[in-house]
């Protein structure tokens, strides 16, 4: 009969360097492709890196988790773990996505949540959590939905038996109504613009774009015979990225002054080929160049 397997914590103790700081070891069993087991070791960091056992035991809590999970053993396993097997395995790709999933678990859910157990997470405190936070509802929405996120893959992994977030409530309702500026603040607007700005808040005005759709768009996006442009791309920090929802893809018609605009600057700008982008007017507004407008 087989014995029952526990989790495997590991050991970690203290190594005195002859020179240098001081280190902590963390040691533990892994089992081979051929099935025996191996005692391992691996150098955490140094002690005034990490003052403390739990300090060192934070560092640590990735590598346990990988040999407990991939085992089958079970056990707990924090929230600081599986926020690090998330970004290894199913974060996102798109850059934005990334960069705001990234600042949300670093700033906001990881200080506050790391070292909790997940079955110690509850839907009340969480929600008291996101209530004490000044933001605004819709960020708050936002990190909600990342943690209801990685909580069920915790649940695909067979790392948890619950997901807390599902009843906890928060609201994405704005504060305030947006305003919707008139026709003759757009004119005075405009009066107010140089280019190549202002024909870059002309596209938006008409179009409706995301500036990192403006930012993206090409020459040949352009079909002058059926007036219409076609979204294909985004550029957020000078990295080029596909549209934000696949309704940004479609082809959008061209209002006939927004066109005559265009086909007034395409001779004079510096790149005009279709695959260029559409660029500013003048080179020294070339200041920094990740291409798109400046």
């Amino acid at each position: 009969m087989n014995s029952r397997q526990r989790y495997q914590n590991g050991s970690l103790t203290k190594k005195t360097r002859i020179r240098g700081d001081d280190v902590w070891e963390f040691r533990y069993y892994e089992t081979t492709t051929e099935g025996q087991r191996r005692r391992r070791s691996v150098l955490i960091g140094s002690i005034a890196r990490f003052p403390t056992r739990a300090d060192a035991f934070r560092e640590v809590e990735p590598i346990r988790l990988r040999l407990n999970v991939e085992s089958k053993l079970g056990g707990p396993v924090t929230i600081s773990a599986l926020v690090t097997r998330y970004i290894e395995q199913e974060l996102p790709e798109r850059h934005l996505t990334r960069r705001s999933y990234l600042s949300s678990l670093n700033k906001w859910i990881t200080p506050r949540w790391g070292d909790y157990v997940l079955d110690d997470v509850k839907t009340v405190a969480v929600e008291q959590w996101l209530r004490s936070l000044q933001l605004i509802p819709k960020s708050k929405a936002h990190i909600r939905s990342l943690m209801h996120l990685f909580y069920q893959n915790a649940r695909r992994w067979e790392m948890a038996v619950r997901n807390p977030l599902e009843l906890v409530r928060q609201s994405s309702r704005r504060l305030r109504i947006p305003r919707v500026l008139t026709e003759g603040e757009i004119r005075s607007l405009f009066e107010q613009l140089l280019e190549p700005y202002n024909t870059m808040v002309l596209v938006a005005a008409c179009l409706g774009l995301l500036v990192s759709e403006i930012v993206g768009l090409q020459w040949g996006d352009f079909n002058w015979e059926n007036m219409t442009v076609l979204i294909q791309r985004g550029v957020v920090q000078c990295r080029v990225g596909e549209t934000k929802t696949e309704t940004s893809s479609r082809p959008l018609p061209i209002n006939p002054g927004l066109a005559a605009r265009l086909l007034e600057l395409e001779p004079i700008v510096i790149y005009p080929r279709l695959r260029d982008w559409l660029q500013v007017i003048e080179r020294e507004l070339l200041e920094v160049g990740c291409g798109g407008w400046i």
